[in-house]
């Protein structure tokens, strides 16, 4: 079973796997340490994406790379779609574009706060997600820009008028060179 889901996936374009290993990786950083050190009174601290002041944008990120997985991983399992196959690249970008945004934000809000807390730092967890985010925002927008020129190509493909199968050509009639005496 697990061979047939990596034939599978190996399957996919190239552009695809990209996406969904980039959404994989953002979401497996998500549980990584985003921000860690030496806190007030000497204490020593870590902290996840999802265990600090912002975990609930991480879990709000956590979610958002796991349904990206889900539009590509349950049509791979003869499941039926979540999203229609033409809405499925808006989709992917859409979500893509906000768990980027807010990856983001947390980055703004984390470099601040570490600005004030001179002995706090971010940690790999934090670039990571905010690398796989950002690679699975571009590669989604690679694809709905795909989609879009492939729709507007059939739009105006016209097919060639194709020329009647070979036929012999008519034999021509004889002449008659008598009728100009």
């Amino acid at each position: 079973m697990p061979n047939r889901a990596i034939r599978k996936f190996m399957a996919l374009s190239l552009e695809e796997q990209i996406l969904n290993g980039a959404s994989l990786t953002a979401f497996v950083c998500v549980f990584f340490p985003w921000v860690g050190g030496e806190w007030l009174g000497g204490k020593v601290i870590t902290y996840s994406g999802l265990g600090f002041f912002t975990s609930f944008i991480g879990l709000t990120v956590l979610l958002l790379h796991v349904y990206i997985l889900l539009i590509t991983i349950i049509p791979l399992t003869q499941g039926s779609s979540i999203v229609k196959k033409k809405n499925r690249d808006l989709v992917r970008l859409l979500v893509a574009l906000l768990a980027s945004l807010l990856t983001i934000a947390i980055w703004s809000v984390l470099t601040k706060f570490t600005f004030e807390f001179s002995r706090l730092q971010i940690h790999f967890g934090l670039y990571g997600t905010l690398i796989g985010s950002v690679i699975c925002t571009l590669y989604s927008f690679l694809l709905y820009k795909e989609g879009n020129r492939s729709s507007v190509r059939e739009m105006f493909h016209q097919e060639e008028p194709r020329a009647p199968s070979h036929q012999p050509p008519l034999s021509p009639q004889p002449e008659d060179h008598g009728m100009y005496r």
